[in-house]
């Protein structure tokens, strides 16, 4: 389950999970972890990275300007520091996940196709100076129209799948699939997402379950959205066995994390 620190834990009280993802912002990672959790726990944890930092500076390893691509490393460092800081918390997980968006998008107009070769090498070049050492850093998939600080932006990266794969072998970087992000890509595509499935299953090291809707609808419940989730069940059951997954329902932690439980009803039928 998708946690913050404040409601850890409720989340653990109410349901004993098998493993939480914190999910930061810039100023949690502040916060000396054994403030909220001071005794070891039993399940095991996941770690996303806050996509925004102080200063409005939003990560972005394919990052052209020199300055936002060297802090966005040293942020990104930083989360990997915490999250092998937090590992004493979490005797059970071995080598805990690390969930990022590494950027790549634009403002005003969507790069060319051409020009995406070159921006993957930055990230990948990017990537060389992070110390990833007991740590499973992985690379989320993205939409392909995202919202920061209140303004749409195009995705150029993680967006298509045969580059995205490419990106996995050539990186040694394992995915998150996050399947609204990828689902709506194919709807703004016109591709099928059965085949987007079928190319990045086998990298995929971790998985964000959640619906969606057109080009834009992120977020939605487990079954209100176009997913067809028996097919998708069936194709990550062969494609990407025993991996770990949240429900990543927008708003899902409202009235004690009522949206999580309604997915995680949903799903079971499946997984």
């Amino acid at each position: 389950l998708p946690v913050r620190y404040h409601d850890l834990h409720a989340i653990i009280a109410k349901a004993a999970p098998d493993f939480v993802e914190f999910h930061f912002s810039y100023q949690d990672m502040e916060i000396d972890p054994a403030t909220y959790v001071p005794e070891p726990l039993s399940c095991g944890y996941a770690v996303h990275s806050p996509d925004l930092f102080r200063g409005d500076h939003i990560l972005n390893l394919a990052a052209e300007d020199d300055d936002w691509w060297h802090r966005s490393i040293d942020e990104l460092n930083k989360v990997l520091d915490l999250t092998r800081a937090m590992a004493p918390l979490f005797p059970s997980t071995e080598v805990p996940v690390v969930i990022v968006s590494l950027g790549g998008f634009t403002s005003t107009d969507p790069l060319a196709v051409t020009e995406r070769a070159a921006r993957y090498e930055r990230v990948i070049e990017g990537i060389g100076l992070l110390d990833r050492t007991g740590v499973d850093l992985v690379a989320q998939t993205l939409p392909p129209f995202p919202w920061y600080l209140g303004g749409q932006l195009h995705c150029n990266l993680f967006v298509d799948p045969a580059d995205t794969a490419a990106f996995a072998r050539d990186s040694g970087l394992g995915l998150c699939l996050d399947v609204s992000h990828s689902k709506l890509a194919c709807n703004h595509r016109g591709t099928s997402f059965s085949e987007f499935v079928e190319e990045l299953g086998p990298y995929v090291h971790h998985l964000h379950l959640v619906d969606a809707e057109g080009s834009d609808g992120e977020g939605l419940q487990v079954g209100d959205g176009d997913i067809d989730w028996p097919v998708l069940a069936a194709q990550l059951d062969r494609l990407a066995p025993g991996v770990g997954f949240i429900p990543e329902i927008w708003q899902g932690h409202k009235n004690e994390g009522e949206g999580f439980w309604v997915a995680l009803d949903r799903l079971e039928q499946w997984f």
